[in-house]
């Protein structure tokens, strides 16, 4: 797998995404939905395409991300701290950082050796299995997916 075959699945998903969430009206954008809304979602993705950065220098560097240590707790911790981070943020605010994001997330992962991908440099995921750079975007990608079924099951029942 390429440096681009990464960037491109998690573009696709960050297309689509994006693309469901500017439909949204600014009332159905801050609407409670399955216990936030998509406005949180979207906070929730715009820190996490930064994590992701900061996870794979971790990697990287033979450490283990930080994040990590929220993983007993779903990660609620670190999600509420994002959309704490962006709660004044407009729709259109939110969007442009959630782009800025996944933007400077692409410019790392294509500055990369390619063979940086899939190094593990001894770090484990918790549960076990070799932790990478790919296996993190990947994580990233389809939490994406996962968001866009949530919102578009969430709209098909209003």
């Amino acid at each position: 797998m390429t440096n681009q075959d990464v960037i491109l699945s998690l573009k696709n998903s960050f297309n689509e995404f994006t693309k469901t969430i500017v439909l949204l009206s600014n009332e159905k954008f801050t609407s409670p939905m399955h216990g936030w809304s998509p406005k949180g979602v979207v906070s929730h993705l715009a820190g996490w395409n930064s994590f992701m950065i900061e996870a794979s220098l971790s990697i990287l560097a033979g450490k283990t991300p930080a994040y990590y240590d929220d993983a007993p707790n779903n990660y609620s911790n670190i999600n509420a701290g994002f959309v704490a981070k962006y709660s004044s943020y407009s729709k259109e605010e939110l969007l442009t950082e959630l782009k800025s994001s996944i933007e400077s997330l692409e410019s790392f992962i294509l500055a990369l050796p390619q063979e940086e991908l899939i190094a593990s440099h001894n770090v484990h995921h918790y549960n076990g299995s070799p932790a990478t750079v790919n296996k993190i975007i990947e994580s990233l990608t389809g939490d994406y997916q996962y968001h866009i079924h949530e919102i578009k099951e969430w709209l098909s029942e209003k």
